[in-house]
């Protein structure tokens, strides 16, 4: 087992040098894009971009607030991942209504995923571990 999380650890020192990476990365491409904004014939087409790399990257700062959190108390919090999941779920549906491709039907299954993994989150703030300790030391 310990070698296990030896591993594990080294895997997670890895990956938070290279999501910090991709975060300049990704942050440098919106700046290049900027261009894109002023060369495309209207801003709306310019914008579409714009706003889908600004969004993705909110979902990479959410996986590495994940990543951080497990190589600091090594546990894996389902709020986080759920946070992530939601941001996910909410920029689907940011650009589909931006970009008219979204129905009816599609943006009424994503408010019930929504809604789901936000009752997920819910109970687990409610639920969580930390909360649990703390009513069984008062009691």
């Amino acid at each position: 087992m310990r070698l296990f999380k030896k591993v594990v650890d080294i895997i997670i020192k890895l990956m938070i040098p290279l999501v910090i990476l991709a975060l300049m990365m990704g942050i440098a491409r919106i700046f290049l894009d900027l261009r894109v904004v002023f060369k495309s014939p209207t801003i709306a087409l310019g914008f579409d971009i714009m706003v889908t790399n600004i969004l993705s990257m909110f979902i990479v700062i959410e996986l590495l607030r994940s990543i951080i959190e497990y190589f600091e108390i090594h546990r894996l919090r389902i709020t986080f991942i759920t946070d992530a999941a939601l941001v996910f779920i909410l920029r689907e549906i940011m650009i589909g209504i931006y970009q008219h491709k979204t129905g009816a039907i599609e943006i009424g299954s994503l408010a019930i995923l929504l809604l789901v993994i936000g009752g997920v989150r819910t109970l687990a703030i409610v639920y969580s571990p930390d909360k649990t300790k703390e009513v069984a030391n008062h009691e």
